[in-house]
């Protein structure tokens, strides 16, 4: 009888070649390159469309100045220091009522944002506790949309309202001087007014020139000057 002498065999799962082993780990290495250059990718987008998105201000003044406002105090605005080639300013004279500031905005952007306040306060000052000067609130801020139609035009609080691409709001910005005093020989001179957006998550404060600046003379904080170098409004 032959005897066969025993032969070594390779297991059918044994482990695969060295070159085999080696393609393995490339793969990998390949597929743990493209997770994080992707991962890469998506942050710096996230951040780059964060900045964009927080810096975002399509707010600009929309060419219309002046004027009445329907339902608004008016006021006795006169244009002075006109000669020449000066734009000059829109004077007030001291009085004790509400009056309205009528200007008007436009969102020269792509995309739309909403309008939370108007004021002709100057927010930096609002935020560290400034008293609003020379003008103060009198009442909520009013728009309408530009509409060329013979229809009534619709009027808005202007607070909480949408302004899509390319579209004109005017508004109406009612107050008051902020003193019932003031000195003969001063003026105060207001060239812009503020708009606060807000655009997806982001809200910030817009300055926005007024074409034609308003003049007034300087209303007095109580007690800054002496009675007798103040002239001084009389309530009725």
């Amino acid at each position: 009888m032959a005897v066969t002498e025993p032969r070594e065999t390779q297991p059918v799962s044994g482990p695969p070649p060295a070159d085999g082993l080696a393609a393995a780990h490339g793969r990998r290495r390949w597929r743990g390159w493209l997770v994080a250059g992707l991962a890469v990718l998506l942050v710096t987008a996230f951040v780059v469309l964060a900045v964009l998105a927080g810096t975002y201000q399509p707010i600009q003044f929309g060419g219309e100045s002046g004027g009445a406002f329907p339902g608004l105090p008016t006021g006795d605005f006169r244009s002075v220091n006109t000669y020449g080639y000066q734009t000059g300013q829109d004077y007030l004279p001291p009085q004790l009522g509400a009056f309205t500031v009528v200007e008007s905005i436009t969102n020269t952007g792509p995309e739309a944002v909403s309008i939370v306040a108007v004021s002709m306060e100057d927010p930096l000052q609002s935020a560290v506790g400034v008293p609003p000067w020379p003008l103060t609130p009198a009442g909520p801020v009013l728009g309408t949309l530009e509409q060329f139609t013979a229809a009534p035009v619709p009027v808005h609080k202007v607070a909480g309202f949408s302004l899509a691409p390319g579209q004109m709001i005017r508004i109406a910005i009612p107050v008051r001087l902020s003193g019932t005093c003031y000195d003969k020989g001063s003026w105060s001179v207001v060239t812009d007014f503020y708009v606060e957006e807000r655009f997806l998550t982001f809200t910030h404060w817009v300055t926005v020139a007024m074409p034609i600046p308003l003049m007034f003379r300087q209303p007095a904080s109580p007690g800054s000057e002496p009675v007798k170098d103040l002239t001084c409004l009389a309530r009725h």
